[in-house]
């Protein structure tokens, strides 16, 4: 027997369970059907059968019609058939079929409990008729009618939004005491009935979209939605509705109206021209590793702060020649010099002046005495612009061996130096070489090709 109930019980409760959507009654549902089976107990003379669930004979089904008042009140109209005996014996057995009217305080109203817990307890009392006639008792007892007053309490259990399980307990007052076929003074014939049953929805919850979510709950009633953005669609997932969201197909962030915000430097892909790349504001998205205010696309040299004229790169010197490339990092120049300066023209014009006042003897690398008005010259110049170096380039004739005259050439240029070392020019800005007999400029047939052949080249420069 019992498994017949709880097979009926379960096959009752599948009945609807088609929508996930899990709510309680409401103004949305304000009339519902209840089917039940239940267990009658009786309290009677000589007689007292609460608390025992073992007898099967005492098992009836039930029907309600519940409606929906407010949050806090249904009301219902119940009918319940059962058998009321005196436990295995037939001293007396009766059929009842009673109609009662109740009403019904729920605690999840909103204000007690949450209105859509998932277990919802209420409590009820009314007022009811009942008939009991004759079953099969040793003693055939007469038809009797009877007011009643029922009281109880009992829980919903919201499956969907078209199924609750409910479970009840109803202690039923009888204004009768001839039930049991016996009579006193002391006091009625009365009941307990416990039910278990399945609460369906009757008519239909209006969704126009189809989403789930009923038209009263839904937040876009005309457009599908779900659950998590109350019945709004939200295409990309991201619990932003498309209507508030600047990039509904792409899943974002609520402080970008919805839009992402790919590597995550506070800046939305729309406005980030590196979305994939941490960046700053300052560069609209873009890396700017050495803060030089040159996107790391366009720097040359990411890693170390420079100028826009040299590609990102450092210019000290602010040439537009990276010090990399600059011979002169420090003293502005040419971009065609290599970041150097060129020696000014007037300078050049004295410096070749120079060049033909300088003489050697022969065979020596002594400078000769009117050349000392040339050389003091050059050391002036050089004194009076201190970014200025001197290449000095010693040559020689060819009446000695090749060996020899590029010693001698070297030792001219060194000779040089010394002059103007002992000027006061720093040693450092001095550079010589010699290149012995291989660059004449005038033929060593004759003296005096021989003689401007013996010559220390000057050559001026800022690197």
């Amino acid at each position: 027997m019992k498994t017949k109930i709880l097979s009926l019980l379960l096959m009752l409760c599948c009945i609807g369970l088609y929508n996930p959507a899990t709510e309680a009654q409401s103004v949305d549902d304000k009339t519902w059907f209840s089917i039940y089976l239940g267990h009658s107990e009786i309290n009677g003379e000589n007689i007292n059968e609460l608390g025992k669930f073992d007898i099967p004979r005492d098992m009836g089904a039930g029907l309600s019609i519940n409606r929906y008042i407010n949050p806090s009140f249904d009301v219902s109209l119940n009918t319940f058939g059962t058998r009321v005996d005196s436990d295995y014996s037939n001293n007396f057995s009766r059929r009842m079929f009673n109609v009662s009217t109740t009403l019904n305080y729920k605690f999840a109203n909103g204000y007690i409990f949450d209105a859509n817990s998932a277990v919802q307890p209420f409590i009820h009392a009314g007022v009811g008729f009942a008939h009991f006639k004759e079953s099969n008792s040793i003693r055939q007892l007469d038809k009797l009618n009877t007011f009643q007053i029922p009281f109880g309490a009992g829980f919903d259990i919201p499956l969907s939004k078209n199924v609750e399980l409910t479970f009840k307990s109803t202690y039923t007052k009888n204004f009768s005491d001839e039930i049991d076929g016996l009579t006193s003074n002391s006091a009625s014939d009365n009941q307990f009935i416990h039910t278990a049953g399945v609460k369906l929805r009757l008519g239909k919850v209006q969704d126009t979209d189809n989403d789930g979510l009923r038209d009263s709950k839904d937040e876009c009633p005309e457009v599908a939605g779900d659950f998590r953005t109350n019945g709004c669609a939200d295409r990309d997932f991201d619990s932003i509705v498309d209507s508030q969201d600047r990039c509904p197909n792409q899943a974002g962030l609520a402080e970008f109206a919805g839009c992402p915000d790919t590597d995550a430097d506070g800046i939305p892909n729309y406005e980030d021209k590196c979305p994939e790349i941490p960046g700053t504001a300052a560069m609209n998205g873009c890396a700017d590793t050495d803060n030089d205010g040159i996107d790391n696309r366009f720097d040359e040299c990411p890693t170390v702060a420079g100028t826009t004229a040299a590609k990102g790169c450092a210019d000290t010197d602010g040439d537009a020649v990276r010090n990399s490339m600059d011979d002169c990092p420090t003293t502005a120049g040419l971009v065609s010099n290599n970041g150097c300066p060129v020696v000014a023209a007037d300078i050049e014009k004295e410096v070749t002046l120079i060049f033909n006042n300088i003489y050697f003897a022969t065979d020596t690398d002594s400078i000769h005495a009117s050349s000392t008005e040339a050389l003091d010259k050059l050391a002036n110049i050089l004194e009076d612009d201190q970014e200025l170096h001197v290449m000095l380039t010693g040559h020689a004739d060819s009446r000695d061996t090749k060996e020899y005259n590029k010693e001698l050439s070297i030792d001219r240029a060194e000779a040089v130096k010394s002059y103007l070392m002992n000027q006061g020019i720093d040693a450092d800005r001095i550079s010589t070489k010699g290149l012995g007999e291989t660059k004449p400029i005038a033929s060593n047939t004759t003296d005096d090709g021989q003689h401007r052949n013996r010559r220390v080249e000057i050559e001026l420069s800022y690197n």
